[in-house]
């Protein structure tokens, strides 16, 4: 399949999610929770618009068909190391709540899944992004869709 079909089938893909959306709001207002939906709705649809763009009027370049060398190679232990973090965070929300299970595996995840060494600076360039990033999602859930997220046990 070439790369060019891969990116119309992305942008086919974010259609389909975006009419998903359309059919499981009831009612597309923009007033409390019920604007997170359309904001993704938006969001797709703005990410569909640029990729449209993007292949029509740029062009998708073919990739060069190198091998990669073996030092370079994703390592599959990050990957599933990932998978099951996800699906133990999934489980951890409710039990721990949502801000403790998603510094606990936002900055986990960033940690093992970087590739360059770890140094202090990037550690704490990370944290901050992670706090950053969970102050972000308490305003905007809390304060501007109005809805709880799980407290868990300890909070």
């Amino acid at each position: 399949m070439s790369d060019r079909m891969k990116e119309w089938i992305s942008v086919v893909a974010m259609l389909a999610a975006t009419a998903f959306f359309w059919v499981q709001t009831p009612e597309q207002t923009a007033q409390g929770a019920s604007i997170f939906p359309v904001l993704l709705m938006g969001l797709m649809l703005t990410l569909a618009g640029i990729k449209v763009v993007s292949i029509l009027v740029l062009g998708v370049e073919e990739e060069k068909k190198k091998e990669i060398p073996e030092d370079e190679k994703p390592d599959k232990s990050r990957f599933w190391f990932v998978v099951v973090a996800l699906i133990a965070y999934v489980f951890a929300v409710d039990y721990i709540g949502f801000y403790v299970a998603s510094f606990v595996f936002f900055f986990g995840v960033s940690l093992i899944v970087q590739l360059e060494p770890r140094t202090p600076r990037t550690v704490l360039i990370r944290l901050a992004v992670v706090l950053g990033f969970l102050y972000g999602c308490n305003i905007l859930f809390t304060k501007v869709l109005m809805a709880s997220l799980p407290k868990g046990v300890l909070f």
